[in-house]
């Protein structure tokens, strides 16, 4: 454990120029929209906001694994007696860190620009855990895809498990929400949440993205087990 907390740290230590763009943004858009609040420009913030969360731990995922082949510096970190699944482990944590820090502005953002115009966010913290567990799924989904593609065609694949759900309900099917709960959450924050108590859902899709994150994580690291890291992707 202690392993994969370091490889997460020193992992987010490298995006710190993605950690300050985004955070000047959030800050920044929320300065924005502290000009004139209402209850649907609010929501509107949370919603688009969620999706960008869900982007960047997504490629996060996908561009470490090559990064990290291509600069060599997998083979020090597995050179020092660190398991493969220790190392896919680490990325997954470095990725949670940062989607922790986005979400907590994102929430933090929402519910300043909420206060300032005297508008209720009830709701808003359970909703931004459910966030931050579909981000680590997203990430570990797009890791999974890593492993064995290129990372183009690992973005292809993991925004096609991620929004199977969508495609199939715009298509007249049943769509099999628990088991996607990065769709669920957007289909929640869409039609159903308007800064209510009591948000339902919430519990199952929390756990869901927590099984989803798991799963994905055990197939990532029986996958890169058996690949060859020393060859760098092209």
């Amino acid at each position: 454990m202690r392993a994969m907390f370091l490889i997460g740290v020193n992992f987010a230590r490298t995006q710190w120029i993605a950690l300050a763009v985004m955070s000047a943004y959030v800050i920044g858009i929320g300065g924005v929209y502290r000009l004139h609040t209402q209850r649907e420009e609010v929501l509107f913030f949370l919603r688009w906001h969620a999706g960008y969360a869900i982007f960047l731990a997504t490629m996060l995922a996908i561009s470490a694994l090559q990064m990290e082949r291509k600069t060599r510096r997998i083979l020090a970190v597995l050179s020092k007696g660190i398991y493969r699944w220790q190392y896919m482990g680490g990325i997954l944590c470095g990725c949670a860190m940062i989607s922790a820090l986005f979400c907590l502005l994102i929430g933090g953002t929402a519910a300043w620009v909420g206060q300032e115009g005297g508008i209720a966010t009830d709701g808003l913290g359970p909703v931004m855990l459910a966030l931050f567990c579909c981000c680590v799924a997203s990430a570990a989904t797009g890791l999974f895809f890593a492993v064995f593609l290129h990372p183009l065609l690992a973005m292809a694949a993991t925004s096609i498990i991620l929004a199977l759900p969508l495609a199939l309900d715009q298509a007249g099917l049943h769509a099999p929400w628990a088991f996607f709960p990065v769709a669920g959450l957007f289909q929640m924050l869409w039609t159903t949440f308007h800064f209510q108590p009591g948000v339902d859902g919430v519990p199952t899709l929390i756990v869901a993205a927590l099984c989803q994150t798991l799963f994905f994580w055990m197939a990532t690291a029986l996958i890169f087990s058996r690949r060859d890291v020393t060859i760098s992707p092209e």
